[in-house]
């Protein structure tokens, strides 16, 4: 027999109590599925004003769920509590949805409290029964989410699909989305508009081989909040997301603030109706520690999240793993933004905050579930290019004998757990980059006049020196420019998304190599720029690389290859031209030494030989594959004997391999997070 999904609704206004069919669990064939709905939300009915809505039934095996819907206004302070039944760990506590797996039989019963729009206190209740199942669940949809309007949203399937099964994906409820199943064992999709906020269910399809199938349901609640107007030019977010966020310590002296200052789509930074917090409001963290190393808990008092865990692994990896060059450099912002729905990086000097995709912090594969999988937007940029590049830190593995990547490959269809340990190699490179950035804009040096302005905002401070181009970036791009036009151009299109000319599609990998081998950068990356602006991510790549040297004796690996494929790994695709270090080259050196000066003095005044000492570069074999030029140079046994330097747990496959190596998301400042110079169309990139 299947056990149907249905929905119980508390509304606090009428107290209507209402049901909706769904789907559910173990039978041997589905049973029809309703078209979408085109009307209102079925948390939202007659004269309801708020309304919570839970999964009434559901088989253990399956996953349950409940949402909060504000129907004529926005919920904020949300909060569920388990309040009766086997306890299940509720990891999205304080957003609209909750999404849990019932470890056995029962009763499950949850209260969520909030406040409405007038500003009163609410709390709703729900229940969920969960029953034995009567054959094998053989599908799970993950997980029931809430997402505001026009967000990127993604549910997964698990387990994957194995060889002879169909995984197939409907909607049932809600307004009709556009479905992008590319990857069956993941649906892809945008949410829709809405005037209050809607429920979205779908429908998950396992056909076995044998041709029996089973089904589960997944419920989406879209938020209906207002993003900055598009293309109004003083909002600081008209060209981004902002998804719901809140401050990690609800007692921290700044988290009234955090959230209206660094991540609120109504910011308005300059021109008329601003109201950017100013530095009096939320100061930089330099102001409160004076520039010298700050405690953990400083940083932790501006820490944004859109759950809970991802503050509580953040605060572990300061505590365990961060150094005091890393910790001394977040005194260069005001907030410290991570999130499910942040993606890719990146630092806006807007605000003086770092945004980080909170898929550099996950340890569970219950935290992993809840961050959205949508692709960097600048996936696609380079498909008309007929190169590719790679890159990866690497390190001498004492157990191995030699050299390996300090990335590890998590494929998504796998129930993983990473250890705390691994997050400084996905995570540091990545703050280094952010927080120089950071340090680019508003540099030590001139962090002192901080206490003189408290009426001025973020912008207001940095915007003199911004337009006078002197910031570090500034300076070093007129004292040791990059000068290949070519990669420039190049990088409009991988970054930026402009269209490929007809002589670029013509490049060669080998021809690229020309272009980049003989100029100072130590990435394709580093050419990004916009009209009227120095490369700022010139500036971060160098000092990102540098940092990860000294700190951890990490060496960078950049190559530029044949170009990547659907089919392509490690192990078939060949380099044209790389080098391991390139940040210790004669002709970059100088750079590098400028900006550690700019960026964080305190390392030359230390160790004024730190960026010297550098070790030269390591050219990579060409013709050889990325997985053979981990070892360099050639060991002494030969090619054949590198393969036994990767450990087993390296990576899951070769694919996976090279995956890592290239599609990681970079941080900075992408295309759409540009910073807009006020009175001015020129973008430059914060």
């Amino acid at each position: 027999m299947k056990i149907q999904r249905s929905f119980l609704f508390a509304a606090v206004v009428t107290g209507v109590l209402a049901g909706c069919g769904g789907g559910g669990g173990g039978a041997p064939a589905p049973s029809p599925v309703p078209p979408p709905s085109a009307g209102p939300s079925p948390t939202c009915r007659g004269a309801d004003a708020y309304s919570a809505v839970a999964d009434t039934g559901v088989v253990v095996g399956k996953a349950a769920g409940a949402v909060l819907a504000g129907c004529v206004g926005p919920v904020t302070n949300v909060q569920w509590t388990q309040t009766g039944g086997p306890g299940v760990a509720l990891l999205s506590a304080k957003s609209q949805a909750i999404s849990f797996e019932p470890p056995s039989a029962g009763t499950y019963t949850f209260s969520v409290s909030f406040t409405d729009a007038s500003g009163a206190p609410r709390t709703l209740g729900v229940t969920t029964t969960a029953t034995a199942p009567s054959n094998p669940s053989t599908i799970l949809a993950r997980v029931d989410q809430a997402v505001r309007k026009g967000g990127k949203v993604s549910l997964r399937a698990w387990p994957a699909a194995a060889t002879g099964e169909t995984i197939t994906w409907t909607q049932t409820a809600g307004p009709l989305v556009t479905l992008d199943t590319t990857d069956p064992n993941r649906v892809l999709f945008n949410a829709p508009d809405v005037a209050q906020d809607t429920t979205l269910v779908f429908r998950v399809t396992r056909r076995l081989a044998a041709g029996t199938t089973d089904t589960d349901d997944v419920m989406v609640l879209v938020e209906n909040y207002e993003q900055a107007p598009a293309a109004v030019d003083q909002y600081a977010f008209s060209d981004m997301h902002v998804s719901r966020v809140y401050a990690y310590r609800p007692a921290g002296p700044y988290a009234n603030v955090l959230v209206p200052c660094a991540f609120d789509a109504r910011l308005q930074y300059y021109g008329t109706g601003t109201n950017a917090c100013s530095l009096a409001t939320l100061p930089f963290l330099h102001q409160t520690t004076n520039g010298v190393v700050p405690t953990v808990s400083q940083i932790m008092d501006r820490v944004v999240v859109s759950h809970d865990w991802m503050g509580q692994v953040f605060e572990e990896f300061l505590t365990t793993q961060a150094n005091d060059d890393l910790k001394r450099l977040f005194n260069g912002v005001t907030a410290i933004v991570i999130g499910a729905h942040v993606r890719p990086s990146f630092y806006y000097a807007a605000t003086g905050a770092i945004y980080l995709d909170a898929d550099n912090f996950w340890l569970t594969p219950e935290q992993r579930d809840v961050i959205d999988e949508s692709p960097d937007f600048r996936s696609d940029f380079d498909k008309d290019l007929q190169y590719s590049t790679a890159w990866r830190y690497t390190t001498f593995d004492p157990a191995l004998g030699g050299t390996r990547s300090i990335f590890l490959r998590f494929e998504p269809t796998d129930r993983v757990v990473r250890p705390q340990s691994y997050l400084l190699a996905e995570a540091g490179w990545l703050l280094y980059h952010e927080l120089a950035h950071a340090s680019d804009f508003l540099p030590p040096s001139q962090r002192s006049a901080l206490s003189t302005s408290p009426d001025s905002t973020v912008w207001g401070f940095i915007a003199p020196r911004y337009n006078a181009g002197i910031l570090p970036s500034d300076q070093l791009n007129a004292a040791y420019p990059l000068t290949s036009q070519e990669m420039f151009g190049l990088a409009d299109v991988k970054y930026r998304g402009l269209t490929a000319t007809e002589e670029q599609k013509t490049y060669t990998p080998t021809v690229v190599a020309t272009f980049f081998a003989p100029d100072r950068a130590t990435d394709d990356y580093s050419y990004t720029r916009f009209p009227g602006s120095a490369p700022r991510e010139d500036l971060a790549m160098v000092f990102e690389e540098f940092m990860m040297f000294r700190n951890h004796q990490w060496r960078r690996d950049m190559a530029i290859t044949d170009k990547i494929t659907s089919t392509t790994t490690g192990s078939t695709l060949s380099v044209r031209w790389g080098q391991r270090g390139r940040v210790g080259d004669a002709n970059i050196k100088p750079r590098a030494q400028f900006l550690v000066g700019q960026l964080a003095p305190w390392v030359l005044d230390a160790d004024p030989n730190a960026v010297l000492n550098l070790p030269a570069p390591i050219q990579m074999r060409p013709g050889e594959s990325w997985t053979s030029n981990l070892t360099l140079p050639a060991p002494l046994g030969g090619l054949a004997s590198i393969q036994s330097l990767r450990a087993p747990s390296d990576f899951e496959s070769e694919r996976a391999a090279l995956l890592r190596d290239v599609s990681r998301h970079r941080g900075g400042t992408p295309n759409d997070r540009l910073l807009k110079a006020p009175g001015s169309s020129a973008r430059g990139v914060p």
